[in-house]
């Protein structure tokens, strides 16, 4: 193991492998919608924080970029995957915190049903204008004078064809991939491809063109050629996906699609949650539900959509770019650096370099979207990137439980460091190795296992075995 390696873990940039789904959530606003939503759905917490986060997402990602300390600006666009069983209340999460944009999409829709009518009315008497003058070009063709005139006229009314109305669509669920990309040629440049039952994602296309889904979540253009009909170019659209599955219809997919998605990069551009069910402790009390926080929730997410609303008219508006202050980009270099060099044999990212190679990003764009969306003035704050950076290793935890199963000795020696902290509270100290036989993690009361687990945090340097009178010590470095 590299010298650099191990003075990067010492500076303890990253939050440690196994840690529990962060509990405080800096951020006011959406802090107090996930506690309520939590508190009144009792669905894992995880699985409400993301729904929230993909509809900040949606409701951001074409009003703001972000600038990394490295001077490169990208979009805010999130990719999240969520697996949960059936039960476990994904719809209902996610209707809480994307209700007001299917809503907000609803009352669209009426206004683009009436705009359309008035259109065709207008195509119409145009085709008419249309006829009459190329009539009266026809006739004057044989004729010798000349009918510069009528032509200027149709030159003109070329020019003057009225022009179909774009439609507000946001959210795409079941849809191809070639009904995605029109629509985000064709109507407003930012959308969702979001379903809380995502079979119809997977199985129905949407995620057929791999390289241009990563094309998108990076800025890039793309281009989609078409046999029947003209090309078109995708320029500067932005695009936040978010997939809920049940276990078995993750593990099909993958089986028949697996290998192919993974070696494209597409799922290492993922925040992948995998919690633990709550079912068999949702007990319902006797008291009044309230959502008022939610309600807050809402109505921030529904100023935001009346921004996005600008983008029908002006697709190339210029984004709002956000910085980091000075803290925050030392920060953001360190966490960079360690999650870099944790990518060698040995290191916490070892078997994962392409999810790696994306964490920095993704932690920066979770900092940016938080800030905008609680109306933060200024720069991202250090403590603004601080959570993100919790919240996206926690996600990583989850990428490496569902991509890269680690060892049952690393799953170990993650359990037994966790009791061991808890056991020590702050403070560093040594305990018998028999005492955690007797009453350690249950499933490290067996010997082998509890050696192995122990050999695993002696070689990540954050344990010693000491021996005394004939007595083994575990001393927590």
């Amino acid at each position: 193991m590299s010298i650099l390696l191990n003075t990067v873990r010492l500076h303890d940039n990253l939050p440690r492998r196994g840690a529990r789904f962060p509990r405080f959530i800096p951020c006011d606003l959406l802090s107090a919608a996930v506690n309520e939503a939590e508190k009144n759905v009792q669905a894992p917490k995880a699985l409400i924080f993301s729904s929230a986060l993909t509809a900040i997402s949606l409701a951001c990602q074409g009003l703001i970029d972000v600038c990394k300390p490295t001077g490169q600006c990208v979009p805010t666009s999130l990719m999240l995957l969520s697996i949960a069983g059936s039960g476990e209340r994904k719809s209902t999460a996610e209707n809480i915190f994307l209700g007001p944009i299917r809503e907000f999409e609803r009352l669209e829709y009426k206004k683009y049903q009436e705009a359309i009518v008035e259109w065709s009315v207008q195509l119409e008497i145009w085709k008419e204008k249309r006829k009459v003058l190329l009539k009266k070009i026809s006739k004057s063709a044989g004729c010798a004078m000349s009918f510069s005139e009528e032509e200027l006229l149709l030159s003109a009314l070329e020019k003057s064809k009225p022009v179909k109305p774009k439609q507000y669509k946001m959210v795409y669920d079941d849809a191809t991939s070639e009904a995605l990309f029109f629509g985000l040629h064709n109507n407003i440049p930012s959308a969702g491809l979001v379903s809380s039952e995502g079979v119809g994602i997977i199985n129905g296309g949407a995620l057929n063109d791999l390289s241009k889904q990563n094309s998108l979540w990076s800025g890039d253009s793309i281009t989609v050629d078409r046999v029947s009909v003209e090309s078109y170019q995708i320029s500067d659209s932005r695009l936040t996906v978010s997939v809920m599955l049940q276990e078995s219809v993750f593990r099909e997919y993958m089986e028949r699609r697996g290998e192919r998605s993974r070696g494209s990069g597409l799922w290492a551009r993922f925040l992948v949650c995998h919690p633990e069910s709550t079912q068999g402790t949702r007990v319902i009390g006797d008291v009044t539900l309230l959502w008022n926080r939610c309600d807050d929730f809402s109505a921030r997410i529904s100023e935001l959509l009346v921004l996005n609303r600008a983008l029908l008219d002006s697709p190339k508006k210029e984004r709002l770019v956000l910085s980091f202050s000075q803290e925050a980009k030392e920060r953001w270099r360190d966490v960079f650096n360690e999650i870099e060099t944790g990518i060698v044999e040995g290191g916490r990212f070892e078997g994962a370099s392409d999810h790696a190679s994306k964490l920095a990003d993704n932690i920066a764009r979770v900092a940016a979207l938080l800030h905008y969306f609680e109306g933060g003035e200024g720069d991202i704050s250090c403590g603004e990137l601080e959570f993100a950076v919790d919240l996206c290793c926690w996600y990583s935890d989850q990428f490496f439980q569902t991509f890269v199963p680690p060892p049952q000795e690393s799953v170990d020696a993650d359990d037994l460091l966790e009791w061991l902290y808890n056991y020590f509270g702050k403070k560093y100290g040594e305990i018998r190795k028999n005492k955690i036989l007797q009453y350690g993690p249950g499933k490290l009361r067996n010997k082998i296992r509890l050696e192995r687990a122990l050999a695993v945090l002696k070689e990540r340097r954050l344990i010693d075995v000491v021996r005394d009178k004939g007595v083994n010590y575990i001393d927590l470095i």
